[in-house]
């Protein structure tokens, strides 16, 4: 049986919108697993990246409950929160924020000090995560604006494993990118998944879905369905077929 890594429970979250509420997520009850690629799919406006933060810490939901572990995230205040996402998650976004005035060397030690103040394993993690997603020593020392889209998006990835997340959140992590550059993130994610870590991934792209082992579909803040890849496989056309059977039972 797999382990529950964070527990969602009549999650709820509505926006106003010139004096009209919108519910934008409506009791939404989900539990993410330890070691599965979670892929969040849907049109644009269902709620994905709304279902994202919620579930990160990252917004805090109108109603419902979030569970981590034993412990109730969602009555944490926001510092509390704070310390959460810094200790439990990592983030990869399609903008990348990395700050323009440090080197990527840079950019990562100072993630991982927030967490950590043993800074010889800082360094020597950081040094593992480079060579992981062939990033070079010279590339390390350039600056953000020096970097190729690819190069700034893996150097995202690094710092946002620098803690050792138990879960990485992406929210559309190659959007912004072309094709190849692209492929080569989904990989660095799926390499990092095959070793063990939990993700949980927004996409529109059907590329990026089928690396997941577990897709959800959203649909006006509702989870519709379901569908279980099982584990990737570079070339499975079945697993393919499967995907785009499940998309069109949901009206993709």
């Amino acid at each position: 049986m797999k382990e529950v890594i964070l527990k969602a429970e009549n999650l709820c979250k509505t926006f106003s919108d010139g004096g009209v509420q919108r519910h934008i997520l409506k009791n939404i009850d989900l539990e993410l697993y330890r070691g599965d690629f979670t892929v969040i799919m849907g049109a644009s406006g269902a709620g994905k990246s709304t279902l994202l933060y919620s579930l990160s810490g990252m917004d805090a939901p109108d109603e419902g409950t979030l569970t981590f572990g034993d412990k109730v995230i969602s009555d944490l205040s926001q510092d509390g929160l704070a310390v959460f996402r810094r200790e439990h998650c990592g983030f990869v976004f399609q903008q990348i924020y990395l700050i323009d005035g440090m080197s990527v060397t840079d950019n990562v030690l100072c993630a991982g000090l927030l967490a950590s103040k043993d800074k010889k394993q800082i360094i020597s993690r950081a040094k593992e995560l480079f060579a992981s997603v062939d990033i070079s020593e010279d590339t390390q020392k350039k600056f953000p604006y020096q970097l190729s889209g690819g190069e700034a998006q893996r150097a995202g990835i690094v710092r946002a494993l620098i803690n050792s997340p138990e879960i990485l959140f992406a929210d559309e992590p190659t959007g912004a990118l072309n094709s190849k550059t692209g492929l080569d993130v989904l990989d660095t994610l799926t390499e990092f998944n095959e070793r063990g870590q939990s993700v949980v991934m927004v996409t529109h792209d059907v590329r990026s879905a089928r690396r997941g082992n577990r897709i959800l579909y959203l649909k006006d803040g509702v989870i519709m369905g379901e569908c279980d890849l099982g584990a990737y496989e570079h070339g499975n056309a079945e697993r393919h077929e499967k995907l785009a059977a499940f998309l069109k039972d949901m009206g993709w």
